[in-house]
């Protein structure tokens, strides 16, 4: 019994020491002149916008869409006509000799073997079109595919912060529920206390049920203390997902439900999400990214046919002997040996692409995986909470029972004790359960590739 009662003085004090370090840090925090927090009142589709608007992986994936539209246009421009102008003035010598003319090659004819200085002058304008080159035309190809795997990773990207703004949000709703259970606990420990107390000076009760109570009181406190810190903290963590500033006051204006509803078929919902899901369609592009890279290594081996013209003036000076000239014609490339480049790229090639297709099938089998399990997850959520709210009906009931018998004098309060443990107990479940659920409702929704479909 001395034990009890030090350890119920100690917490007391405990608690007044803490309450009067929130008092002065409150105190401290209210000094006038200082900018008031903003408040922030959300829903969840709020949230999430906010989320998708400031998240750091949603901008970088906006930033690798953009990449990969850039690589396009720079494999698109190997096929697109190739237009450009230069111009100079030179002024030049010439060595005939070193051009084959000397008096050996021309005995009797006087020929001077230093020419110049004179003057050169030619401004134009060159063309060149790629008429055939099968390699470019599939690394193009290629880089289509790289743009649209990159715009539903994109969109996966947003499916994730979506989630994650959807779990954080989550995460307060649960935290506020939590804070709410353990104030409820706290006002029946009071009511506990207050019985106890009259029961003993009416002569029924001992100083045991009071100090039994006391410490239940205090035990209260505490548990609240700790679930409004969590509370904070979870708020912190959504306030950083959605890329809010981390002094606002938060608030939600959405709590958590149960309604359960009929699960899918399994396969059904299997298919819908190997046909919606963003990371699919990704990867899949990638595997015809990489296909189109294998092509396109294999046309290396093949010659090439290219268009180029040119047309401008040439003379001595800009104004001085100006003549037209152009030249136009055809090109044929063919590749003969460039060191076993192609032999190598084609290996490569290859090599990617089996990674891409080992990649391939082991996101089926994991997206397969994914679905299964949330729908597991989520029935056996929804019968978890069902046992939790009949454990709280129970649990309520046998606590009044306890009092009764209490009150009555047929009993001491260790049984009330008792019955008001397992109702905190079932409380806690209630809550941890209801949660649970909802994030069983949002992981389906992630898994079939709908996670914006995930309503509270």
């Amino acid at each position: 019994m001395a034990g009890r009662s030090r350890s119920s003085a100690f917490l007391r004090c405990s608690l007044r020491l803490a309450a009067c370090g929130l008092l002065l840090a409150a105190g401290l925090q209210a000094e006038p002149g200082a900018p008031a927090a903003p408040k922030l009142t959300l829903t969840l589709s709020e949230a999430v916008e906010l989320a998708l608007k400031n998240n750091l992986q949603a901008r970088l994936a906006r930033e690798r869409t953009a990449e990969a539209g850039a690589m396009k246009g720079m494999a698109r421009s190997a096929l697109l006509p190739n237009l450009y102008g230069s111009a100079y003035q030179m002024d030049l010598t010439v060595n005939l000799a070193a051009m084959g003319f000397s008096p050996k090659n021309l005995p009797g004819i006087p020929i001077p073997m230093f020419v110049g200085p004179f003057n050169r002058f030619d401004a134009r304008a060159q063309l060149v079109q790629s008429i055939f080159n099968l390699s470019s035309l599939r690394r193009f190809q290629a880089a289509q595919h790289g743009a649209m795997a990159a715009g539903y990773a994109e969109r996966q990207a947003a499916q994730l912060v979506t989630a994650a703004a959807a779990l954080s949000y989550l995460r307060v709703l649960e935290a506020e529920q939590a804070v709410a259970a353990a104030e409820a606990d706290l006002q029946l420990a009071r009511r506990l206390l207050d019985l106890a107390r009259n029961r003993r000076e009416a002569g029924v009760a001992t100083g045991v049920d009071v100090a039994r109570a006391e410490t239940r009181l205090a035990g209260q406190q505490v548990r609240l203390a700790q679930a409004r810190t969590e509370l904070d903290t979870a708020r912190l963590n959504l306030l950083r997902v959605i890329g809010a500033p981390l002094s606002a006051e938060l608030s939600l204006s959405e709590k958590l439900r149960f309604s359960p509803e009929p699960l899918p078929d399994v396969q059904k919902a299997v298919e819908r999400a190997l046909e919606d899901r963003a990371d699919v369609k990704a990867m899949r592009e990638q595997l015809r990214a990489a296909e189109a890279e294998y092509r396109a290594a294999v046309g290396g081996w093949l010659p090439s046919i290219s268009f180029f013209g040119d047309y401008g003036s040439s003379g001595l000076r800009p104004n001085e002997l100006n003549l037209p000239t152009r030249s136009v014609g055809l090109r044929l490339d063919v590749p003969l040996f460039n060191g076993g480049r192609t032999r190598s790229e084609i290996q490569l090639a290859a090599s990617r692409r089996r990674q891409v297709q080992a990649q391939w099938e082991d996101l089926r089998a994991a997206v397969e995986k994914e679905v299964r399990e949330a729908l597991d997850h989520l029935a056996v959520r929804a019968e978890q909470v069902r046992a939790a709210e009949s454990a709280l009906k129970l649990a309520e009931r046998e606590l009044e029972l306890a009092q009764d018998r209490f009150r009555n004098g047929l009993a001491d309060n260790v049984e009330v004790v008792q019955a008001q443990t397992a109702l905190e107990n079932a409380r806690k479940d209630w809550v941890a359960s209801l949660a649970l659920y909802n994030m069983a409702r949002l992981n389906l929704a992630v898994a079939t590739g709908h996670a914006e479909d995930f309503k509270l």
